[in-house]
Order: C-alpha cells, then structure tokens, then sequence
C-alpha cells in the first residue's frame, strides 16, 4: 500500500499501474492479486488507513486532555483534526476528493468520533444539544469545508488563525462561551 500512495500522489490514481504498484512493492502481480481486485480497492484501502490513523491521533490527543475543561477538549479536537488535515494536504486530496464519502450505509468514524465527544460533554452537563448525530456532522462538515478552501488555494490564512476560527465556531456550535 505505501508504494501505491507514493504512486498515487507523484503520478495520480488513474496514469498510476498495478504494474508499477508491483514493481514499487516489489511484489509479484499475483501478490497484489491476493489482496486487491484493482488499484481502486487499494485506494480505498489507503483512504481507510488514514481514517483510522486520523482517529488514533484525535483519541491520544483527547487522552492527554483529559483532565481538561469540555471547552479545552472541544478545542484540542478541532485543533488536531483541522492540523492532520492541512499538515497531510496532498494525502487527503488524493485520497478524498475522488471519493468523498465513505461507501453507502457506513458511518463516518471521525464524525463518529466528534459525536461520541459532544455525547459525553453532554453526559457530563457541558453543553445541551439536541441532536448530536446532526451536529457532530454538521460541525465537521464546516470543519472540512474550511479546510478544503484552504487546501484547493481559495483562502490563505495561517494554521494558528485557522485552528483559532474553527474553536470558536465549534463552540458557538455547542452553546459555549469562547475560550
């Protein structure tokens, strides 16, 4: 899989070979074979790698923020996913501006992730919500549009004032007072 995301970002997915996969692999074809049916499945298998690396970060990035107010923790995640985006911008590009969503009847697990946060601030009498579902998907998705514009070259603006916007939208998101 590494040789085909070095593949990928450097050449794009559709020039990319399964020839060439082989060959950066140093696999035989019928290798790739047992495990993909195409160079497709190993981007999507690249694409579910990161979700699951980008949810570990935001869960060690919580853990160590534990004793933290829900404002602060509200914080570090905006702070931490906003920051793997950016910092892994050519990755995330590749990975899902072809295939934005997850495959149909699938859940999200950042989005999972957010909610089960906004669940237990919640829990816990931090913030009242009605529907967390809606709102964790309802903040990602500003979280991931803001991104994007700063990805895509529509907006410049600097990762401290970017992660800075993001806090405060996200706890006006919950009902908080900014921090």
């Amino acid at each position: 899989m590494n040789a085909a995301e070095i593949l990928f970002l450097d050449k794009g997915i559709a020039p990319t070979t399964v020839e060439q996969i082989t060959a950066g692999a140093d696999v035989a074809k019928g290798t790739f074979y047992l495990h993909f049916s195409s160079k497709e499945d190993v981007h999507a298998a690249l694409g579910q790698r990161f979700v699951r690396m980008f949810v570990a970060d935001l869960e060690k990035a919580l853990a160590r923020a534990s004793d933290a107010g829900w404002n602060d923790r509200l914080a570090v995640w905006v702070k931490t996913a906003a920051s793997g985006f950016l910092n892994k911008g050519p990755l995330v590009d590749m990975l899902f501006h072809a295939h934005p969503r997850p495959p149909e009847g699938e859940a999200n697990p950042i989005t999972d992730h957010l909610r089960a946060l906004l669940e237990a601030g919640q829990h816990a009498g931090a913030w009242s919500l009605d529907d967390p579902q809606f709102t964790a998907v309802f903040l990602f998705g500003g979280l991931h549009g803001a991104v994007d514009d700063v990805l895509l070259g529509r907006k410049r603006v600097g990762l401290a004032r970017m992660i800075l916007r993001l806090q405060r939208h996200f706890s006006r998101g919950v009902g908080l007072p900014e921090a």
